[in-house]
């Protein structure tokens, strides 16, 4: 048995970027060997397994062969004699393909480290195009390497143009995809992961984004220095987009980003039409926000847009008045039924509106 630290923690490591997750590739090894020392196999056709200490993954060095559509129907090859060369070789790109044995020794049988030099994202074989995903995977890696300027090769750029325009795209798992662009989305520079995609007419998977894009794309690089602003940048890029909603149930976007996402929407139209509408219309968007129950959505959504510049100093100022004054409605409930109650509540908010509307 011999081990190798492969993948990003190297990677990221040569580029003196911080890293926490490691993954290990095991030459010369089998199954049984792994189950007797403690190892714990992760699924049941997956060659990986969880180090029984650290919990790492360990993975036995293998070929695969696709066996259907999407990025799950594959076979794998992982008797004894496949090499590290080989388990390198069925990589997504370069600069993921480099190892570093137990003593400190790099294997680099594919230029990953030149690459690193000259600032490359390249596929490593013709392999790559088999999982529909690394289309995807690449447009996260250059949003996370932004700051060091990699380019993405004439080859590469090629052949992700042409995964976009076969059907694998729609074999994809929606779970899998999300995955991906919510690591993009908490990095800095996430706009270059929807102009990848763009690039590579790989966008059209994302309903609606395309009819939004270009302004929402300009929004979004105003906030491209943050990290950590999932939901955030998830709503700025599908700002006013009427198609959002079938993306967001085929990827299986969280509800809690879901929501924010709709709230940032909803209170950016209300802001634009509050002229044209009536106080009970305006109630009932802010009912619909749920705003009070839960009002952290809307102040966010009200800041962000400041930040954004989509919305005036002085409308901020009105809107927060406002809100605030009417959480701090309270009525005589003496003798009052539910109904009553709720229906008083009601009124005083209509009026507390009236007041404030010619303003806002």
């Amino acid at each position: 048995m011999k081990v190798f630290l492969v993948g990003g923690a190297i990677r990221d490591d040569l580029l003196g970027i911080p890293f926490t997750e490691k993954d290990w590739v095991v030459v010369n090894s089998s199954h049984t060997e792994m189950i007797e020392k403690g190892f714990k196999q992760v699924g049941k056709k997956f060659p990986v397994y969880l180090h029984p200490k650290t919990k790492e993954e360990y993975a036995l060095a293998r070929k695969e062969k696709k066996t259907g559509k999407g990025h799950k129907n594959f076979s794998f090859d992982t008797k004894s004699k496949i090499s590290l060369q080989d388990d390198l070789k069925r990589r997504d790109i370069t600069i993921n393909a480099i190892a570093k044995d137990e003593s400190g020794n790099i294997f680099d049988p594919y230029g990953g480290i030149k690459d690193l030099k000259d600032r490359k994202i390249r596929i490593v074989s013709e392999a790559f195009s088999e999982d529909p995903l690394r289309l995807f995977r690449v447009a996260r890696f250059k949003s996370k390497l932004a700051d060091f300027n990699f380019s993405i090769t004439k080859d590469t750029l090629e052949v992700l143009k042409s995964m976009s325009s076969g059907n694998e795209i729609n074999f994809l798992s929606g779970e899998r995809i999300w995955d991906e662009t919510q690591k993009a989305l908490s990095y800095e520079n996430s706009s270059k992961y929807f102009t990848t995609l763009k690039k590579v007419n790989a966008l059209k998977y994302f309903e609606g984004l395309e009819k939004v894009y270009s302004r929402n794309l300009k929004l979004l690089k105003r906030i491209d220095n943050k990290k950590n602003m999932i939901q955030e940048k998830w709503a700025i890029i599908n700002l006013a987009s009427d198609e959002v909603d079938v993306i967001e149930e085929k990827i299986r976007v969280p509800n809690k980003i879901s929501n924010f996402r709709k709230t940032l929407n909803e209170i950016f139209q209300l802001n634009k039409k509050k002229k044209q509408m009536s106080e009970k219309n305006i109630l009932m968007n802010l009912n619909k926000m749920n705003y009070f129950r839960d009002e952290s959505n809307l102040l966010n959504s009200l800041k962000l847009l400041h930040n954004l510049e989509l919305i005036s100093p002085k409308e901020i100022k009105k809107w927060s008045s406002l809100l605030d004054d009417l959480k701090k409605i309270k009525i005589k409930t003496a003798n009052l039924s539910a109904k009553e109650i709720k229906e008083k509540i009601y009124q005083e908010r209509l009026e507390m509106i009236k007041d404030y509307k010619n303003d806002l």
